[in-house]
Protein backbone atom coordinates (compact mmCIF):
# COMPACT_ATOMS: atom_id res chain seq x y z
CA UNK A 1 0.00 0.00 0.00
CA UNK A 2 1.26 3.72 -1.04
CA UNK A 3 -0.15 6.21 1.78
CA UNK A 4 0.26 9.98 1.15
CA UNK A 5 0.30 12.37 4.35
CA UNK A 6 0.14 15.87 4.28
CA UNK A 7 -0.83 18.95 6.57
CA UNK A 8 -2.82 21.79 5.98
CA UNK A 9 -3.95 25.20 7.09
CA UNK A 10 -2.57 27.11 10.15
CA UNK A 11 0.65 25.93 12.57
CA UNK A 12 0.91 23.75 15.78
CA UNK A 13 3.52 22.89 17.67
CA UNK A 14 1.99 19.07 16.99
CA UNK A 15 1.93 18.72 13.17
CA UNK A 16 5.49 17.32 13.49
CA UNK A 17 4.71 14.64 15.70
CA UNK A 18 1.75 13.72 14.23
CA UNK A 19 3.62 13.31 10.53
CA UNK A 20 5.62 11.25 12.79
CA UNK A 21 3.16 8.60 13.91
CA UNK A 22 1.84 8.05 10.94
CA UNK A 23 5.23 7.79 9.06
CA UNK A 24 7.17 5.52 11.30
CA UNK A 25 4.07 3.32 11.63
CA UNK A 26 3.65 3.16 7.91
CA UNK A 27 7.21 2.42 7.82
CA UNK A 28 7.19 -0.15 10.53
CA UNK A 29 4.58 -2.22 8.22
CA UNK A 30 5.98 -2.29 5.27
CA UNK A 31 4.11 0.94 3.34
CA UNK A 32 5.55 2.94 1.09
CA UNK A 33 5.14 6.44 2.44
CA UNK A 34 4.69 9.77 0.79
CA UNK A 35 4.84 13.47 2.09
CA UNK A 36 2.70 15.87 0.66
CA UNK A 37 4.47 19.55 0.15
CA UNK A 38 2.35 21.75 1.36
CA UNK A 39 -1.27 20.58 1.78
CA UNK A 40 -3.60 19.42 -0.70
CA UNK A 41 -1.34 21.29 -2.71
CA UNK A 42 0.89 18.79 -3.59
CA UNK A 43 -1.81 16.86 -5.39
CA UNK A 44 -2.42 19.19 -7.96
CA UNK A 45 -0.93 19.65 -11.20
CA UNK A 46 2.62 21.32 -10.07
CA UNK A 47 2.62 19.63 -6.46
CA UNK A 48 5.42 18.68 -4.74
CA UNK A 49 6.17 14.89 -3.21
CA UNK A 50 8.93 13.07 -1.02
CA UNK A 51 9.12 9.66 -0.65
CA UNK A 52 9.45 9.14 2.83
CA UNK A 53 9.74 5.40 3.09
CA UNK A 54 13.56 4.87 3.95
CA UNK A 55 13.52 8.26 6.06
CA UNK A 56 14.92 8.14 9.41
CA UNK A 57 12.73 10.71 10.93
CA UNK A 58 12.98 9.73 14.84
CA UNK A 59 14.20 13.40 15.22
CA UNK A 60 10.63 14.86 14.01
CA UNK A 61 8.56 14.14 17.23
CA UNK A 62 10.77 16.66 19.11
CA UNK A 63 10.12 19.57 16.81
CA UNK A 64 7.29 21.47 16.49
CA UNK A 65 5.76 22.85 13.03
CA UNK A 66 5.39 20.74 10.06
CA UNK A 67 8.67 19.34 8.34
CA UNK A 68 6.09 18.91 4.99
CA UNK A 69 5.08 22.60 5.01
CA UNK A 70 1.37 23.76 4.69
CA UNK A 71 -0.88 26.23 2.36
CA UNK A 72 -4.59 27.28 2.82
CA UNK A 73 -4.83 24.93 -0.69
CA UNK A 74 -8.52 24.29 -1.54
CA UNK A 75 -8.98 21.35 -3.72
CA UNK A 76 -12.48 22.42 -4.69
CA UNK A 77 -12.02 26.23 -4.95
CA UNK A 78 -8.91 24.80 -7.80
CA UNK A 79 -9.97 24.57 -12.06
CA UNK A 80 -10.78 20.87 -12.24
CA UNK A 81 -9.32 20.65 -9.08
CA UNK A 82 -10.65 17.06 -8.48
CA UNK A 83 -9.22 16.38 -12.20
CA UNK A 84 -6.09 17.37 -11.28
CA UNK A 85 -6.18 14.82 -7.64
CA UNK A 86 -7.57 11.83 -9.67
CA UNK A 87 -4.58 12.51 -12.28
CA UNK A 88 -2.39 12.67 -9.59
CA UNK A 89 -3.25 10.04 -7.57
CA UNK A 90 -3.15 7.75 -10.56
CA UNK A 91 0.63 8.93 -11.57
CA UNK A 92 1.97 8.27 -8.01
CA UNK A 93 0.33 4.96 -7.82
CA UNK A 94 -1.41 6.53 -4.47
CA UNK A 95 -3.66 4.06 -2.78
CA UNK A 96 -4.80 6.19 0.16
CA UNK A 97 -4.59 9.82 2.18
CA UNK A 98 -3.98 10.85 5.73
CA UNK A 99 -4.52 14.66 5.84
CA UNK A 100 -4.04 16.61 8.75
CA UNK A 101 -4.94 19.86 9.38
CA UNK A 102 -8.36 21.64 10.86
CA UNK A 103 -11.77 22.19 9.85
CA UNK A 104 -10.85 23.31 6.35
CA UNK A 105 -8.63 20.66 5.45
CA UNK A 106 -10.25 17.80 7.14
CA UNK A 107 -13.79 19.42 4.88
CA UNK A 108 -11.75 18.95 1.89
CA UNK A 109 -10.79 15.55 3.09
CA UNK A 110 -14.56 14.73 3.48
CA UNK A 111 -15.39 15.81 0.19
CA UNK A 112 -12.24 13.77 -1.60
CA UNK A 113 -13.83 10.51 0.74
CA UNK A 114 -16.81 11.07 -0.85
CA UNK A 115 -15.77 11.81 -4.51
CA UNK A 116 -13.03 10.06 -5.33
CA UNK A 117 -12.70 6.20 -5.26
CA UNK A 118 -9.72 6.21 -2.37
CA UNK A 119 -9.64 5.80 0.99
CA UNK A 120 -9.05 9.29 3.20
CA UNK A 121 -8.32 9.53 6.90
CA UNK A 122 -8.35 12.44 8.84
CA UNK A 123 -6.37 13.75 11.43
CA UNK A 124 -7.52 16.85 13.70
CA UNK A 125 -4.54 19.53 14.03
CA UNK A 126 -5.51 23.25 15.46
CA UNK A 127 -4.61 25.35 17.80
CA UNK A 128 -8.51 27.16 18.33
CA UNK A 129 -9.62 23.29 19.44
CA UNK A 130 -12.69 24.25 17.34
CA UNK A 131 -12.86 21.05 15.91
CA UNK A 132 -15.86 18.96 16.83
CA UNK A 133 -15.47 15.16 18.12
CA UNK A 134 -12.41 15.39 19.47
CA UNK A 135 -11.50 16.04 23.20
CA UNK A 136 -8.72 18.30 22.26
CA UNK A 137 -6.92 19.04 19.24
CA UNK A 138 -3.12 18.52 19.05
CA UNK A 139 -1.57 21.49 19.08
CA UNK A 140 -4.06 23.13 21.64
CA UNK A 141 -2.51 21.75 25.09
CA UNK A 142 0.82 23.38 23.52
CA UNK A 143 -0.87 27.02 22.92
CA UNK A 144 -2.96 26.41 26.29
CA UNK A 145 -0.04 26.08 28.38
CA UNK A 146 2.21 28.96 26.62
CA UNK A 147 -1.01 31.35 26.95
CA UNK A 148 -1.46 30.48 30.64
CA UNK A 149 2.67 30.58 31.43
CA UNK A 150 2.41 34.54 29.52
CA UNK A 151 -0.38 35.51 31.41
CA UNK A 152 0.79 34.31 34.68
CA UNK A 153 3.96 36.47 33.97
CA UNK A 154 2.14 39.48 33.20
CA UNK A 155 -0.07 39.62 36.25
CA UNK A 156 2.45 38.60 38.71
CA UNK A 157 5.03 40.74 37.26
CA UNK A 158 4.50 43.06 34.81
CA UNK A 159 1.30 44.41 35.92
CA UNK A 160 1.80 44.30 39.41
CA UNK A 161 5.40 46.54 39.35
CA UNK A 162 3.86 48.90 36.75
CA UNK A 163 0.82 49.47 38.33
CA UNK A 164 -1.16 49.32 34.89
CA UNK A 165 -3.72 47.53 32.88
CA UNK A 166 -2.07 44.47 30.73
CA UNK A 167 -4.01 43.39 27.55
CA UNK A 168 -2.80 39.98 26.69
CA UNK A 169 -4.10 39.13 22.62
CA UNK A 170 -4.47 35.81 21.66
CA UNK A 171 -5.22 33.77 18.46
CA UNK A 172 -7.71 31.18 18.33
CA UNK A 173 -10.28 32.95 15.00
CA UNK A 174 -14.08 33.03 16.00
CA UNK A 175 -13.89 30.20 19.16
CA UNK A 176 -12.65 31.52 22.46
CA UNK A 177 -10.67 28.22 23.58
CA UNK A 178 -7.31 29.58 23.86
CA UNK A 179 -8.05 32.94 25.90
CA UNK A 180 -10.60 30.67 28.25
CA UNK A 181 -7.66 28.07 28.83
CA UNK A 182 -5.71 31.32 30.46
CA UNK A 183 -7.84 30.94 33.82
CA UNK A 184 -5.27 28.61 34.99
CA UNK A 185 -3.01 31.75 35.55
CA UNK A 186 -6.00 33.45 37.21
CA UNK A 187 -6.47 36.75 34.54
CA UNK A 188 -8.62 39.61 36.27
CA UNK A 189 -11.12 39.05 33.20
CA UNK A 190 -11.22 37.33 29.71
CA UNK A 191 -12.93 38.25 26.43
CA UNK A 192 -13.56 35.84 24.11
CA UNK A 193 -15.31 36.02 20.66
CA UNK A 194 -18.03 34.36 20.54
CA UNK A 195 -20.67 37.02 21.29
CA UNK A 196 -20.57 40.66 20.85
CA UNK A 197 -19.25 42.41 23.73
CA UNK A 198 -20.51 46.29 25.00
CA UNK A 199 -17.55 48.33 25.43
CA UNK A 200 -19.22 50.22 28.51
CA UNK A 201 -19.27 46.73 30.33
CA UNK A 202 -15.93 46.00 29.44
CA UNK A 203 -14.62 48.81 30.69
CA UNK A 204 -16.94 49.20 34.17
CA UNK A 205 -15.14 45.47 34.76
CA UNK A 206 -11.77 46.32 34.19
CA UNK A 207 -11.74 49.87 36.30
CA UNK A 208 -13.46 47.83 39.24
CA UNK A 209 -10.85 45.13 38.85
CA UNK A 210 -7.95 47.63 38.75
CA UNK A 211 -9.08 49.64 41.76
CA UNK A 212 -9.70 46.27 43.73
CA UNK A 213 -6.60 44.77 42.47
CA UNK A 214 -4.43 47.89 43.85
CA UNK A 215 -4.26 49.86 40.92
CA UNK A 216 -3.12 47.08 38.19
CA UNK A 217 -5.62 44.46 36.55
CA UNK A 218 -4.76 41.87 33.34
CA UNK A 219 -7.43 41.18 30.36
CA UNK A 220 -7.12 38.53 28.15
CA UNK A 221 -9.13 39.18 24.76
CA UNK A 222 -9.50 36.94 21.71
CA UNK A 223 -7.97 38.97 18.53
CA UNK A 224 -11.70 38.20 16.85
CA UNK A 225 -13.57 39.68 19.61
CA UNK A 226 -16.20 41.94 18.03
CA UNK A 227 -17.37 45.20 19.73
CA UNK A 228 -20.85 47.47 19.79
CA UNK A 229 -18.71 50.29 19.32
CA UNK A 230 -15.33 52.29 18.96
CA UNK A 231 -13.05 49.42 19.21
CA UNK A 232 -11.90 47.54 16.47
CA UNK A 233 -8.69 45.78 14.91
CA UNK A 234 -6.67 45.64 11.88
CA UNK A 235 -7.82 43.07 8.72
CA UNK A 236 -5.51 40.53 7.66
CA UNK A 237 -5.88 39.16 4.19
CA UNK A 238 -4.68 36.12 4.08
CA UNK A 239 -4.68 34.20 0.64
CA UNK A 240 -7.15 31.92 1.92
CA UNK A 241 -9.22 29.64 -0.26
CA UNK A 242 -11.51 28.29 2.26
CA UNK A 243 -12.29 31.45 3.27
CA UNK A 244 -13.63 34.52 1.98
CA UNK A 245 -13.75 37.50 5.23
CA UNK A 246 -10.38 38.15 6.58
CA UNK A 247 -9.10 38.10 9.85
CA UNK A 248 -8.98 40.65 12.41
CA UNK A 249 -5.88 41.55 14.52
CA UNK A 250 -4.53 43.83 17.33
CA UNK A 251 -7.89 44.53 18.87
CA UNK A 252 -5.98 44.91 21.89
CA UNK A 253 -4.24 47.97 20.46
CA UNK A 254 -7.63 49.64 19.96
CA UNK A 255 -9.10 48.99 23.32
CA UNK A 256 -5.96 50.11 24.87
CA UNK A 257 -6.71 53.65 23.81
CA UNK A 258 -10.03 53.18 24.90
CA UNK A 259 -9.26 52.51 28.25
CA UNK A 260 -6.46 55.18 28.31
CA UNK A 261 -9.05 57.63 27.12
CA UNK A 262 -12.33 57.13 29.16
CA UNK A 263 -10.44 55.49 32.17
CA UNK A 264 -7.00 57.72 32.52
CA UNK A 265 -5.41 54.46 33.30
CA UNK A 266 -2.12 53.45 31.24
CA UNK A 267 -2.79 50.49 29.67
CA UNK A 268 -0.51 48.19 27.84
CA UNK A 269 -0.33 45.37 25.54
CA UNK A 270 1.18 41.54 24.89
CA UNK A 271 0.61 40.33 21.32
CA UNK A 272 2.10 37.21 20.79
CA UNK A 273 0.23 35.48 18.17
CA UNK A 274 2.37 32.83 15.74
CA UNK A 275 4.64 31.97 18.86
CA UNK A 276 1.66 30.32 20.46
CA UNK A 277 1.58 27.86 18.06
CA UNK A 278 5.00 27.24 17.38
CA UNK A 279 8.24 25.68 19.62
CA UNK A 280 8.12 21.87 20.76
CA UNK A 281 5.13 20.04 21.94
CA UNK A 282 4.57 19.50 25.67
CA UNK A 283 4.90 16.24 26.61
CA UNK A 284 0.80 14.94 26.96
CA UNK A 285 0.59 16.62 23.25
CA UNK A 286 3.42 14.95 21.37
CA UNK A 287 2.46 11.99 23.05
CA UNK A 288 -1.13 11.96 21.61
CA UNK A 289 -0.07 13.17 18.13
CA UNK A 290 1.63 10.27 17.66
CA UNK A 291 -1.02 8.06 19.07
CA UNK A 292 -3.56 9.87 16.47
CA UNK A 293 -1.05 9.61 13.38
CA UNK A 294 0.11 5.58 14.74
CA UNK A 295 -4.25 4.83 14.62
CA UNK A 296 -4.78 6.36 11.09
CA UNK A 297 -2.72 3.67 9.68
CA UNK A 298 -4.04 0.89 11.26
CA UNK A 299 -7.18 2.40 10.25
CA UNK A 300 -6.77 2.17 6.96
CA UNK A 301 -5.08 -1.19 6.94
CA UNK A 302 -8.82 -2.50 8.33
CA UNK A 303 -10.41 -0.60 5.59
CA UNK A 304 -11.79 2.32 6.74
CA UNK A 305 -12.12 5.42 5.28
CA UNK A 306 -13.97 8.85 5.47
CA UNK A 307 -12.81 9.10 9.66
CA UNK A 308 -10.97 11.34 12.35
CA UNK A 309 -8.83 9.93 14.29
CA UNK A 310 -9.82 11.66 17.65
CA UNK A 311 -9.35 11.65 21.67
CA UNK A 312 -11.69 10.83 24.19
CA UNK A 313 -11.90 11.11 27.63
CA UNK A 314 -14.08 8.05 28.81
CA UNK A 315 -14.52 8.73 32.34
CA UNK A 316 -15.09 12.25 33.61
CA UNK A 317 -13.96 11.69 37.03
CA UNK A 318 -10.23 10.44 35.87
CA UNK A 319 -7.84 12.33 33.62
CA UNK A 320 -7.24 9.46 31.19
CA UNK A 321 -7.73 9.68 27.49
CA UNK A 322 -7.83 7.28 24.66
CA UNK A 323 -7.66 7.41 21.12
CA UNK A 324 -10.46 6.56 18.89
CA UNK A 325 -12.39 7.92 15.28
CA UNK A 326 -15.52 9.57 14.11
CA UNK A 327 -16.99 9.97 10.51
CA UNK A 328 -15.62 13.49 8.86
CA UNK A 329 -19.05 14.34 8.14
CA UNK A 330 -20.15 14.59 11.78
CA UNK A 331 -16.91 17.24 12.37
CA UNK A 332 -16.55 19.59 9.21
CA UNK A 333 -18.46 22.32 8.65
CA UNK A 334 -19.73 25.32 10.30
CA UNK A 335 -22.88 23.27 12.03
CA UNK A 336 -20.21 21.41 13.81
CA UNK A 337 -17.93 24.26 14.85
CA UNK A 338 -17.46 24.07 18.52
CA UNK A 339 -17.48 27.33 20.75
CA UNK A 340 -17.89 28.02 24.19
CA UNK A 341 -21.00 27.80 25.74
CA UNK A 342 -23.13 29.36 29.06
CA UNK A 343 -21.96 25.97 30.58
CA UNK A 344 -18.47 26.87 29.99
CA UNK A 345 -18.39 30.85 30.01
CA UNK A 346 -19.89 33.65 31.72
CA UNK A 347 -20.45 36.25 29.41
CA UNK A 348 -21.92 38.74 31.97
CA UNK A 349 -18.54 38.43 34.47
CA UNK A 350 -16.12 37.87 31.58
CA UNK A 351 -14.89 34.83 33.46
CA UNK A 352 -14.70 30.78 32.96
CA UNK A 353 -17.01 28.51 34.74
CA UNK A 354 -15.69 25.65 36.76
CA UNK A 355 -16.81 22.90 34.27
CA UNK A 356 -14.20 25.13 31.64
CA UNK A 357 -11.56 25.18 34.45
CA UNK A 358 -11.74 21.41 34.83
CA UNK A 359 -11.20 20.72 31.36
CA UNK A 360 -8.14 22.99 30.96
CA UNK A 361 -6.75 21.38 33.97
CA UNK A 362 -7.37 17.57 33.20
CA UNK A 363 -4.61 17.91 30.47
CA UNK A 364 -2.59 20.71 31.93
CA UNK A 365 -0.42 21.22 34.94
CA UNK A 366 0.51 24.11 36.02
CA UNK A 367 3.05 25.52 39.53
CA UNK A 368 1.41 26.26 42.26
CA UNK A 369 1.29 30.25 42.86
CA UNK A 370 3.75 31.25 45.01
CA UNK A 371 1.54 32.62 48.20
CA UNK A 372 4.28 33.84 50.21
CA UNK A 373 5.28 36.00 47.24
CA UNK A 374 1.40 36.56 46.76
CA UNK A 375 1.38 37.86 50.52
CA UNK A 376 4.13 39.92 50.47
CA UNK A 377 2.94 41.95 47.35
CA UNK A 378 -0.38 42.71 49.06
CA UNK A 379 1.96 43.72 52.05
CA UNK A 380 3.05 46.43 49.72
CA UNK A 381 -0.40 47.22 48.35
CA UNK A 382 -1.61 48.15 51.41
CA UNK A 383 0.87 50.65 52.55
Amino acid sequence: MTIITFTGGGLAAALNATLYGVISTAQKKGYRILGGIEGWKSLLNDGKVIDLTDTNLDTLRLHGGTFLRSSRTNPFKEDNGIEQLKKRIEELDIDAIVAIGGDDTLGAAYGVSEQLDIPVIGLPKTVDNDLAGTYWTPGFPTTASKIISITKQAKEDAAYALKRVFLVETIGMKAGWIPAASCLADPDLIVVPEKEVKLDSLLEAIESKYKQNGEYATVVIAEEVRFDKDVSGVSDNQNDKFREKSRQNFISISLREKIKKELGIYAQCIIPRNYLQTGAPIKIDQEYAIKLGKYAVELLEKGESGKMCCISRPDELKKEFSVDSISLEKVTGKENHRVLDNSLFDFESFQVTEKMREYVSSFIEVDDVNQEYKNLQKQIIEI
